[in-house]
């Protein structure tokens, strides 16, 4: 339960709107993508120094004592202004480790990760998880004194600059069942895993972990043997909310930009905004915008106080609305504009390409809807 007051709220909403007028622009996001891997030191400090990376960890962890649903305002500013730094991905598995209980020496990487000095990510999902957080790609085979891992992870964002990586492994069971799940703590260049990088649709990048007979000790095991499930299924759920909010901050700023450029634009000597079918189609896009980001409001209110299944659906049934929504409203951003709209020197197109990832990221939405469905069955 988050203990941030209105004050503390406004605060953190007045920083990141302060950060994405001033200290950043759709130059320098295409500037951090062609020189930084996607992220500027500089703005990885700022993110530090404002807090947002604390937002949602308990004061006794180095925290600012919020839950995942103060990020929501981050996320939003974040989307409007196409921010490429990882704060989302960091912030989901920071939060993963700290759930896990840490000891001493994982509680010490949680404070350097919020401190900014290092960056950790969750390996989440393998070739066929899809949506399924359950089906992780990777076998641990008990030898002894640990575990055998052996499998690949998926489309892992930042891997170039990430120096820790959590890795959910199956230990036992099949990919739909929650228990025989276990997770594990290890540095990124562990012997025997083989990093593939790669640019990604967004522009971001990306790579798969093979892991080639990892040996790993019970001390990098975080939890008890086959408890990780409902942690992993947590993560995804948590995730889904973050993205989002990135999400409707890009609609946002898509219904925005296209209603002022329709307004400048002139075809046969009338403004594009003029033209009934045009503001037919630009109103469409701002209900699919809004119905997005009441059900993020919704869903964030009723949050804290519902139970771990109830986040899982609440979760699902966000992504199966956010999927065709992010999908219309990009396709008639650029339709709107124009041949211009997939040119790399407007950022109208950089929208629609992050909308896409977004979509299609911790499972699309004919992926949730059938999750949902057969929930409702069960």
């Amino acid at each position: 339960m988050s203990t941030l007051n209105q004050e503390t709220r406004a605060m953190l909403a007045d920083s990141v709107d302060r950060f994405i007028r001033t200290e950043y622009s759709f130059e320098d996001r295409r500037h951090n993508l062609r020189q930084h891997q996607g992220q500027s030191p500089d703005h990885w400090r700022i993110f530090v120094e404002m807090g947002w990376l604390s937002i949602p960890f308990p004061e006794e962890q180095g925290g600012l004592g919020g839950d995942i649903t103060d990020t929501i305002g981050v996320m939003k500013g974040f989307g409007q202004a196409l921010v490429t730094e990882p704060y989302g991905p960091v912030v989901i598995a920071a939060s993963l480790l700290a759930r896990a209980d840490p000891g001493d020496e994982q509680q010490q990487l949680l404070t350097s990760v919020l401190a900014g000095e290092c960056q950790l990510l969750f390996a989440s999902h393998g070739a066929q998880s899809r949506g399924n957080p359950l089906a992780v790609g990777v076998t641990a085979e008990p030898d002894g004194t640990g575990y055998r891992l052996t499998g690949q992870k998926v489309a892992v964002p930042f891997s170039r600059t990430a120096r820790q990586v959590l890795v959910s492994a199956r230990s036992n069971g099949g990919d739909t069942e929650v228990g025989g799940v276990e997770l594990f703590l290890m540095p990124l260049d562990t012997p025997g895993v083989e990093v593939t990088e790669y640019p990604m649709m967004d522009g971001h990048w990306g790579g798969n972990l093979d892991f080639n007979g990892v040996t790993v000790g019970r001390s990098e095991q975080l939890t008890v043997p086959g408890a990780a499930g409902p942690l992993v299924q947590q993560a995804q759920a948590d995730s889904i909310l973050m993205l989002a909010a990135e999400a409707v901050g890009i609609m946002e700023a898509l219904v925005r930009k296209t209603v002022t450029y329709t307004q400048t634009r002139k075809q046969f000597g009338v403004a594009l905004s003029e033209f009934q079918v045009l503001q037919h189609r630009m109103a469409d896009m701002y209900i699919e915008a809004k119905s997005v980001a009441n059900l993020l409001s919704q869903t964030a209110t009723r949050w804290p106080s519902a139970d771990p299944e109830q986040r899982l659906v609440m979760a699902s049934a966000l992504k199966a609305r956010l999927g065709p929504a992010a999908r219309y409203v990009g396709q008639q951003a650029v339709q709107l504009h124009g041949g211009i709209g997939m040119t790399d020197e407007l950022d109208i197109g950089h929208y629609f390409k992050r909308l896409t990832s977004i979509e299609l990221q911790s499972g699309n939405a004919e992926w949730h809807r059938k999750w949902l469905w057969r929930e409702a069955v069960a």
